[in-house]
């Protein structure tokens, strides 16, 4: 009897541990209709919204729903080949002789900005740019030797 009752303790902590977030049948339909291909998402909730993390031609994605399947924000998280050319020109007038590292693009109703983390030999640059490439240096570090 106590190997039963353990058992069936064990199974509902495991269930409860993994099951997925409730999230609403409107915002996973409003999800599948733009994403039909990613299968690998993984939602969660918070007090007040849903996020959703994925893939989708190999770029990290983020998005935030509000419970009504308003899209509230998105970050997308990738490389070089992927910054459009006008962002790639200025970083490469602005900053000459650094290599773009990687990209945070963040978008919401009222804007868009990306975050460039640049690097040379010795350095990592962090800039902040808006579409019209307005860009900005938020943090720099010395790389280790």
């Amino acid at each position: 009897m106590k190997k039963i009752l353990l058992t069936l303790v064990m199974a509902s902590i495991t269930s409860f541990t993994f099951a997925a977030p409730p999230v609403s049948e409107k915002v996973l339909k409003l999800f599948k209709e733009i994403y039909p291909s990613v299968q690998d998402a993984k939602w969660y909730e918070f007090e007040n919204y849903y996020q959703v993390y994925f893939d989708s031609d190999n770029v990290k994605c983020r998005i935030k729903y509000d419970f009504d399947g308003k899209i509230i924000s998105t970050m997308r998280y990738y490389g070089e080949g992927m910054v459009c050319p006008f962002l790639k020109a200025k970083l490469a007038q602005k900053f000459p002789g650094k290599k773009i590292f990687g990209v945070t693009e963040m978008t919401s109703d009222n804007e868009m900005t990306y975050d460039f983390v640049l690097e040379d030999d010795k350095s990592w640059t962090q800039v902040r740019s808006d579409a019209t490439g307005q860009m900005s240096v938020t943090q720099k570090f010395k790389k280790s030797e």
